[in-house]
């Protein structure tokens, strides 16, 4: 079985929402709904209900596509957006991409839904892998960098071509001179022997 995915659908139509979510459910998409007609319930659903993805019409009454995009970057910068939406032109399809929508789809080519969903997912997941990765990496490289300024001897590490990319303060004790002012020198401008 599939992860639940939680969808959050702002959409004033009520027959809308319902053939949106329908149409999700057809295609063997595991998932609870949240429909949000206005900014008021959009508000709550996004601090209550959660959602792993948000699909917004563009038109609302008082409330549009980018005023729910921008509330949803602020909050939850991470959430999945897609506009769901009538007919838009390119111009505005392409400001609400550059705004930092995720995609947009028109009602009358929900075939693209299930894909672009699982797409924008996918890509998620591989971001946040990818940094959660770097976050590690780096608390790894200061464990190391603390391990290193803690040893009573000098300590150096040379990148293949033998320029300085560390250099413990005994080191640098030893050598004269601030650590920070070796990295990226060559080993040979420190000891010329070594050439």
């Amino acid at each position: 079985m599939k992860e639940l995915l939680k969808i959050l659908i702002l959409e004033d139509s009520t027959a809308d929402a319902e053939i949106i979510q329908r149409f999700l459910v057809k295609k063997k998409l595991n998932c609870e709904f949240a429909v949000s007609n206005n900014k008021e319930t959009y508000l709550v659903a996004l601090d209550q209900f959660h959602p792993d993805i948000i699909l917004s019409d563009h038109s609302l009454p008082q409330f549009n596509s980018m005023d729910a995009l921008a509330v949803a970057r602020q909050r939850f910068p991470g959430i999945p957006f897609i506009m769901v939406t009538g007919t838009v032109s390119e111009e505005f399809a392409a400001d609400i991409i550059k705004s930092g929508a995720d995609d947009y789809i028109l009602k009358d080519r929900l075939t693209r839904l299930p894909a672009a969903i699982d797409a924008i997912l996918r890509q998620r997941k591989t971001e946040k892998e990818k940094l959660e990765a770097t976050q590690k990496l780096k608390r790894s490289e200061e464990n190391y960098r603390a391990i290193m300024e803690r040893v009573s001897d000098g300590f150096v590490a040379l990148d293949k071509d033998g320029h300085y990319t560390y250099v413990n303060k005994k080191a640098g004790e030893i050598m004269r001179c601030k650590p920070k002012e070796l990295i990226g020198k060559h080993i040979c401008t420190e000891f010329p022997e070594a050439s």
